[in-house]
């Protein structure tokens, strides 16, 4: 699992990607978590995000969350992500409407949910302006309707609200995508949430109701994979069990299911680990 990507040079994150792969070559699919390039309608990154993953797109399925950064046109405008609806075919969601947008698949007994977290920034160009509605209740339809044992939740734009050092005014807590998502991972006892974003790794603990709650769901940034990097932005959140070292590298995730036991491991570019965590049921 590979946080943003999205750089200037993607060498970097070729070595990453490649690394990563050399490293795990019995992994059964990789996710690369949303803004995978700076400009979504740049064809020359996307040209060089797809060298990148050539090796391990060629032996494996891929599975890609659609981030903000992948909505700009050349002008640095949201738009509708022509290219990155173009580029991937994803599992069908029942809605024609929100096509690749967000949807959900079972590897073996665990149910994996793809959300889209740009309704916003849609709402505000009104070229969708109800999708938060809409997804929310295929959400709550698509999550009763999962028998798997293990459900775990794939988005863009992490839930928690960061202060930062341009900003040191915002206070921390849950920001409109956690308070429109959370209750339902809570209500349909969603194991793992996993996000991006921030460009930092950050393990945020099990939170429920909005509190810490040793009952799940368990939190995670996934950190960053590209050379986009925000080195002492963040302001701490007191919710964070673990942050990355700073200023940080960049960084990839590993998750294992084996038994009744999913293990979570975040990589340093070297192999060496930096976190670890494991969830049994």
């Amino acid at each position: 699992m590979f946080p943003d990507s999205q750089s200037s040079d993607y060498s970097g994150w070729a070595k990453l990607a490649q690394d990563a792969y050399q490293r795990n070559q019995d992994a059964d699919f990789f996710v690369n978590m949303g803004d995978l390039v700076d400009n979504g309608e740049d064809s020359s990154q996307w040209n060089a995000w797809f060298d990148a993953v050539e090796p391990l797109a060629t032996r494996m399925p891929l599975v890609a969350l659609m981030g903000n950064h992948d909505t700009y046109d050349l002008n640095w405008k949201i738009r509708k992500p022509l290219a990155y609806l173009e580029l991937f075919d994803q599992p069908m969601n029942g809605d024609d409407q929100y096509t690749d947008q967000y949807f959900s698949f079972d590897y073996g007994n665990v149910h994996f949910v793809v959300l889209d977290t740009q309704f916003q920034e849609e709402k505000e160009n009104n070229y969708e302006p109800n999708l938060i509605f809409d997804e929310i209740c295929w959400l709550e339809y698509d999550l009763e309707h999962s028998h798997a044992k293990w459900n775990v939740v794939l988005m863009h734009k992490d839930p928690l609200q960061y202060a930062n050092i341009k900003n040191p005014d915002i206070t921390p807590g849950f920001n409109n995508i956690g308070k429109a998502f959370m209750p339902i991972f809570d209500k349909f006892h969603v194991d793992v949430v996993l996000s991006a974003h921030y460009h930092t790794y950050r393990r945020h603990g099990h939170i429920k109701n909005f509190g810490k709650n040793i009952d799940k769901p368990l939190y995670i940034i996934t950190g960053v994979a590209g050379d986009v990097r925000y080195p002492n932005l963040w302001i701490p959140n007191p919710i964070d069990d673990f942050v990355a070292p700073q200023p940080e590298t960049d960084n990839y995730l590993v998750m294992d299911k084996q038994g009744n036991t999913i293990t979570i491991k975040a990589f340093n570019p070297d192999g060496t680990v930096m976190d670890e965590s494991v969830l049994q049921k």
